[in-house]
């Protein structure tokens, strides 16, 4: 990359300013935000400057000069003085043979100890010296540094905040300094707009400013129950008596395994499900709503015949351009190696191929399905192709998966169903459909410290409504210490599921064929023989009916606040320290402060309580805050505080 050599500082006719270098020009604007905008071409006509020091919003200010490189942002310490919070010192720059701008860098610093944000991170919340390739993954547990759902997004405890509006995966890195960084398209480089005040402030500006959220049912908020391996009237019904017989309250079933497998949008054959109405309706008759599995793709059948409608769906789509398509004008097809392979790619930007698509799914909604697990949308992987609305495939890459999500919830907006979707991938604006879960993980204790911290930095990058799978998706089935962790943090987590993958797994190994890996209680107390599991399990699931009447309400607060709902202590506490550097607790809603027990062996934990007072939800005991505590937490508990 080549460093740009800073020419002149201009003033412009309407009072913003202008960085002119050698290929690029820098345009400042000043308002309820500071947007800059770097651009390609020739510059802006202004007047000549030498220095300027721009107001900004919360006592911040901008520093620009004309023989210094980037810009700094300043605020007003209490002491009078003037601090420097953050600093872009160079813009570096890659140009092709024509002198065309293909790729820009901005190097700076951050004067703060955090920074939160990038989007829903699995390593760690707090992203200082941490780096996010900004490109939406998708990876079968032990995520690590990649995530489903990147946003361009960060902040910092020092009233700083930035947002990259690009679509066009934005690489940032907080190693040494700040790096921002990515490829790009047309004369407009790059566009961040930098908020400012406190964490909660930050956070509901940039919601505001990427979309507006949107308050899931009612029933959401209660227990979500779901397996791989429900592929029939017989495995439905056995989960149904299991419920009753259990005491255990759920609202919500999950089928993946509902179709053919080939479609996607035809119920397997009548020796799965002789009457799939019927089967909605017997569900929807025990007090749950059912959520079907979809992911999106017109599949390519790898292992046996694909059946004729399966072959007219894969005609019809390339004849009449309802899939994505390459460059050269041929079908785009998932690569090799991909989840899917060889299948094609929904086009859901052109309006005649959601209407097609939908029409297929259309009765669905008829019999009484309120939602829809919209899985993947991960797969667009060539930088190339092109969609119906002139995106390349670099342009909408992370764009994908919300265009196809956004497009299951306005087909129920449209058909009167309050519904959800349930989604694993995302981008900037994932609040406007939710929910999202943390996708897909091993039943293993490193893993579900990976989902707490998915879950808070989530929300600290605009998701407000999240959940994972109790106790693990894959592989081994958990042992009875860890379900019920993982079982007393899903109570207290904005959506509370247990869930498992096929009977016939990736990572699961078996002696014994056929053998049932749900993660649903009575099959685990049934299979670790641990009497333990059903009744505890059953107590969370009880509780977490009590307090759907407070979630309910946190829920709409949250929506109309800009707020997660599962929130990290700096968006309350944003001035004690203990509390920005605190990773493993969280406030659900305004009032419960959540101190989950995600290792091995503990029986108890050191917990930070904030300013106030706070009463045990189990023991009824209170506590001053402003201080550490070490506490007792047996197996049927969780330490959670109600503020008072």
């Amino acid at each position: 990359m080549i460093r740009e050599e800073l020419r002149s500082l201009l003033l412009l006719p309407d009072d913003n300013w202008c960085q002119v270098y050698e290929d690029i020009h820098v345009i400042f604007r000043a308002g309820k935000c500071l947007e800059v905008t770097v651009v390609q071409g020739p510059p802006p006509e202004g007047t000549a400057a030498t220095e300027t020091q721009v107001e900004l919003p919360e006592g911040y200010e901008l520093t620009l000069t004309g023989n210094k490189k980037g810009f700094i942002l300043k605020r007003l310490s209490p002491d009078g003085n003037k601090k420097v919070v953050a600093a872009v010192e160079e813009y570096l720059v890659s140009v092709d043979d024509r002198n065309t701008v293909t790729a820009l860098e901005q190097d700076g610093k951050l004067n703060g100890e955090h920074v939160w944000g990038t989007g829903e991170r699995f390593h760690a919340v707090d992203q200082r010296n941490s780096a996010s390739t900004g490109s939406v993954t998708e990876k079968f547990t032990q995520q690590g540094q990649q995530t489903y759902l990147p946003v361009p997004f960060f902040f910092t405890e020092q009233g700083i905040g930035c947002f990259r509006d690009s679509n066009i995966p934005v690489q940032m890195s907080f190693m040494n300094g700040f790096t921002v960084r990515q490829e790009t398209r047309g004369e407009v480089l790059a566009r961040d707009y930098w908020f400012f005040g406190s964490p909660a402030e930050i956070l509901r500006q940039f919601i505001h400013h990427t979309g507006k959220p949107v308050l899931p049912p009612d029933w959401a908020f209660g227990v979500w129950i779901s397996a791989n391996g429900w592929n029939c009237d017989a495995e439905v019904n056995a989960q149904l008596a299991a419920l009753k017989q259990y005491g255990y309250p759920a609202e919500v079933m999950v089928l993946e395994a509902w179709s053919d497998e080939r479609t996607f949008c035809r119920w397997n054959d009548s020796e799965h499900w002789a009457d799939p109405a019927e089967t909605i309706q017997r569900i929807r008759k025990a007090g749950l709503h059912p959520v079907l599995w979809q992911i999106p793709v017109i599949k390519k059948e790898q292992d046996g015949d694909p059946g004729e409608q399966l072959l007219r769906d894969e005609r019809e789509a390339i004849g009449k351009k309802y899939c994505v398509f390459r460059k050269d004008g041929t079908p785009y097809r998932i690569p090799d190696g991909v989840w899917f392979s060889g299948s094609l790619l929904p086009d859901f930007t052109n309006p005649e191929a959601v209407d097609w698509w939908f029409g297929k799914r259309k009765y669905l909604l008829d019999m009484g399905v309120e939602g829809f697990k919209t899985d993947g949308g991960e797969f667009l992987l060539d930088d190339s192709a092109c969609l119906y609305n002139g995106m390349t495939g670099k342009e909408a890459h992370n764009l994908y998966a919300g265009q196809y999500i956004s497009a299951y919830h306005e087909f129920m907006e449209k058909n009167g169903v309050h519904g959800i979707t349930f989604s694993r991938a995302g981008y900037t604006g994932a609040q406007c459909c939710p929910i999202h879960w943390a996708g897909d993980q091993l039943s293993r204790w490193s893993e579900l410290r990976a989902q707490l911290n998915a879950g808070i930095s989530a929300g600290l990058s605009g998701v407000l409504f999240w959940g994972f799978d109790i106790g693990g998706f894959a592989g081994e089935l958990p042992t009875a210490e860890l379900y019920l962790r993982a079982t007393a943090l899903g109570c207290f987590s904005p959506v509370m599921q247990w869930h498992a993958e096929p009977r016939s797994g990736q990572f699961y190994a078996t002696h014994e064929d056929g053998f049932e890996n749900d993660r649903s209680p009575w099959n685990l107390a049934d299979k670790l023989g641990d009497p333990r599991i059903l009744p505890i399990s059953t107590a969370f699931a009880v509780l977490r009916q009590k307090l759907k009447p407070y979630l309910i309400r946190e829920a709409a607060y949250c929506t109309q606040a800009n707020r997660p709902m599962m929130a990290h202590l700096c968006l309350d506490y944003p001035e004690d320290q203990a509390a920005c550097a605190c990773d493993d607790e969280f406030m659900l809603g305004r009032s419960l402060l959540v101190c989950p027990i995600v290792e091995e062996g503990r029986d108890s934990r050191s917990v930070w309580l904030p300013r106030g007072t706070w009463k045990h939800w189990f023991t009824g005991e209170t506590f001053a805050g402003e201080k550490w505590y070490q506490l007792p937490c047996p197996l049927d508990e969780i330490l959670v505080f109600e503020r008072m």
